[in-house]
């Protein structure tokens, strides 16, 4: 599928790999709808590429009907739906149990519900939208939804449980949305990153990155453009379904 003219819409769009996202979007001329919490953020990115180019919803991603009106006020605004990035998400420490600590049931609680509710509910009507589509090629494309695991899906270290369970369920509904939605011409993909310069990662202790970065053989973190360049394959190669990709440098994170 190429990317002119296509209309994408994104989850946690104002900042971090939404945002990266979002600029290489608009350079290669789509249209872009976000949802996403900071409304000031939001009202900025609009301001700065146009109100042609970009619509801002301020969305509650664990809320299904103000995921729901976001994905409709993108689609009645620019006429379709071709590409979602699903990058909403939250990260946190809370280990299971020791001596001092006990799991913080209200983190995890909240971890599930923006990280695992929001990509389904934001996947479901994406599909929706997406299947009104006429097709876009000889190929039957219609529409492209791309899922924003986590290395800690499948390698998450200490105190990572809620976070890494929630990844992991991300990994496990793509398969199963890519071969519900094949059907209709619509590809489901996951991206499994690890440590990215993004505001999230920058919550991480300096002296944790830094071990981190050592274990990386490029030697260094991920760029939020090295992410943007994926999500361009991902939407560009029509043959690409139902897998998760990691991006990760080489690197496998220890369990600290």
């Amino acid at each position: 599928m190429k990317l002119e003219g296509k209309v994408a819409f994104i989850t946690g769009g104002c900042s971090g790999f939404g945002y990266e996202t979002l600029k290489m979007l608009l350079d290669h001329g789509a249209k872009v709808g976000i949802a996403d919490i900071q409304e000031e953020k939001g009202e900025q990115i609009v301001k700065d590429f146009g109100n042609d180019n970009v619509v801002f919803i301020k969305t509650d991603v664990t809320d299904s009907e103000q995921v729901r009106v976001a994905i409709e006020t993108t689609y009645e605004k620019f006429g379709a739906l071709h590409i979602t990035l699903n990058s909403a998400g939250i990260m946190g420490v809370s280990h299971t149990a020791t001596k001092s600590h006990f799991l913080d049931f209200q983190f995890h609680r909240k971890c599930m519900d923006i990280n695992v509710n929001g990509t389904i509910y934001s996947s479901a009507y994406s599909a929706k939208y997406m299947s009104k589509n006429d097709p876009v090629n000889e190929r039957g494309e219609k529409g492209v939804i791309i899922n924003v695991s986590s290395i800690a899906a499948t390698l998450a270290g200490r105190g990572f449980v809620s976070y890494g369970c929630s990844k992991g369920a991300i990994n496990g509904m793509t398969l199963p949305m890519a071969r519900d939605l094949g059907r209709f011409g619509i590809r489901v993909l996951n991206i499994a990153p690890t440590i990215f310069k993004t505001e999230m990662a920058a919550v991480m202790p300096e002296a944790y990155i830094k071990r981190y970065e050592k274990t990386v053989p490029l030697g260094r973190s991920g760029e939020p453009d090295d992410f943007a360049k994926l999500v361009k394959t991902c939407i560009e190669n029509g043959y690409l379904n139902g897998v998760s990709l990691q991006i990760t440098g080489g690197t496998i994170p220890s369990y600290e």
